[in-house]
């Protein structure tokens, strides 16, 4: 079983989820994310139509894929962020993997949203190709996990200086 988190993390590299499965670590619960567990997501998506659904625990038995979505409309996914970034584009890739568990479960999603301070900040009209895309993505993901060796990374200076996981990767320590 993987993570929407694990496949959001294997897009940026392709170690941490396997530093997790192998390794057994994690990095450390962060303030803002303890923060975020008081966030109000009822007053968070209230321009949205009804019916809506909160912290939904999705899974895709072919896959193996799994996350709760934060709020999940008829047509829509959304995934609600407490704080303002200045970087958020690599939220697309949760946007997709919650999209595609959505269609998994019978619902026909339209459109992948972004909220910060609920404020648009990413909207994608969900087309076949994304869900395609994702299924392919967790097959690689899986076919990472398996191997005894760490995957294969060119090791990037500016990221590993600034990741959780670089004190235990096998990979970092090359820089």
């Amino acid at each position: 079983m993987v993570s929407v988190t694990d496949l959001k993390d294997f897009t940026l590299c392709k170690v941490i989820p396997w530093i997790r499965r192998k390794m057994g670590w994690r990095e450390p619960i962060t303030n803002s994310q303890k923060i975020a567990k008081s966030v109000n997501l009822k007053e968070m998506v209230s321009d949205f139509p009804e019916p809506k659904y909160y912290e939904v625990h999705l899974r895709d038995k072919g896959s193996g894929l799994n996350g709760i979505v934060d709020v999940l409309t008829e047509d829509s996914v959304i995934e609600i962020k407490a704080f303002h970034r200045r970087f958020y584009n690599h939220f697309r890739i949760q946007l997709l993997a919650y999209a595609y568990l959505a269609e998994r479960n019978g619902f026909r999603v339209r459109s992948s949203v972004l909220l910060m301070n609920k404020e648009k900040k990413i909207n994608i009209e969900i087309r076949r190709e994304h869900i395609e895309y994702i299924g392919k993505l967790v097959n690689r993901l899986i076919d990472s996990l398996e191997d005894d060796s760490p995957p294969v990374v060119n090791p990037s200076p500016l990221l590993c200086k600034a990741c959780q996981y670089r004190r235990v990767c096998p990979v970092s320590v090359l820089l």
